[in-house]
């Protein structure tokens, strides 16, 4: 199977070549205690399970491949290896083999966001937060995005969009117990306290996808008179919403009427314009 395309990154080191690169620089050991968090994990949930096993095997074998860290102050920032770290803690290690590397900022958001991305162990919340902060500090578009990761412009559209739901909803679909799929139906819902109120059905009636869309089908014919919707109109209203990644409503009466695409940042507003021009 080919790689995805984008550069060395963590391929380098975690195969053959990372292997090399332990033999050729000096280890250090550290102290647990004096490595941080690496600031751009995307990953904020860590299977407890996983790591107590981690751990357990670490205190038989000990640390058989280095983390590696780079220098942040009086500190080492994590780069590679952050499970180990929490397992050597686990186990109660004194110290922990290390490499370090002279990483710059850039490097080191590559290394930690983008290559967690093309590992796909990410829930959808801390996928959909890694796309927003890659865009944001690397001052790319989406469709830029889109080749480095090796995932269509669209997905990356419509997984950021999940971060509009409330609070509460994103921490169910963090969690699992909504997918992303439901997610995307509650985003069709304008109405904060009818999505809420279907998203608790979601959670007490394990309603699946095809019957959250039979509600919603439900709901609109159901509408007072007045305010019904070409369903023709509506598909088009889908077709841009997939397109451009965010809402999107068509006010049509009598072959007149307007389109109105909205944005939520100066960075959505510049990559719907690309994708207009």
């Amino acid at each position: 199977m080919a790689k995805k395309a984008l550069g060395k990154g963590l391929d380098a080191l975690i195969s053959g070549d990372f292997e090399a690169e332990v033999l050729q620089e000096s280890i250090r050991f550290l102290r647990p205690d004096d490595i941080i968090p690496n600031r751009y994990q995307p990953r904020k949930q860590f299977d407890r399970d996983k790591i107590e096993e981690l751990a357990q095997s670490i205190r038989e074998n000990g640390i058989i491949q280095p983390i590696v860290v780079r220098s942040e102050g009086d500190k080492y920032e994590i780069i590679v290896g952050e499970r180990r770290l929490l397992a050597a803690k686990r186990a109660k290690l004194d110290e922990i083999p290390a490499i370090v590397k002279d990483y710059s900022e850039q490097k080191l958001l590559e290394l930690t966001l983008i290559e967690n991305l093309q590992r796909e162990d990410l829930n959808p919340i801390e996928e959909a937060l890694a796309f927003q902060t890659i865009l944001e500090k690397e001052k790319i578009t989406q469709e830029e995005l889109s080749k480095r990761i090796g995932k269509s412009r669209s997905y990356i559209a419509n997984m950021m969009r999940i971060l509009d739901l409330p609070e509460e909803i994103r921490e169910n679909v963090s969690r699992g117990t909504i997918s992303v799929g439901q997610a995307k139906v509650l985003l069709s819902v304008s109405d904060r306290d009818e999505m809420e109120a279907l998203a608790k059905r979601i959670l007490s009636e394990k309603l699946t996808v095809r019957q959250l869309e039979r509600i919603g089908k439900s709901k609109k014919r159901n509408v007072p008179r007045g305010t019904w919707k070409n369903p023709y109109i509506e598909e088009i209203e889908g077709k841009l919403r997939d397109k451009y990644g965010t809402k999107v409503s068509v006010d049509y009466r009598n072959g007149k009427g307007n389109i109105r695409i909205e944005f939520y940042s100066d960075e959505e507003l510049e990559r719907i314009i690309e994708e207009m021009v």
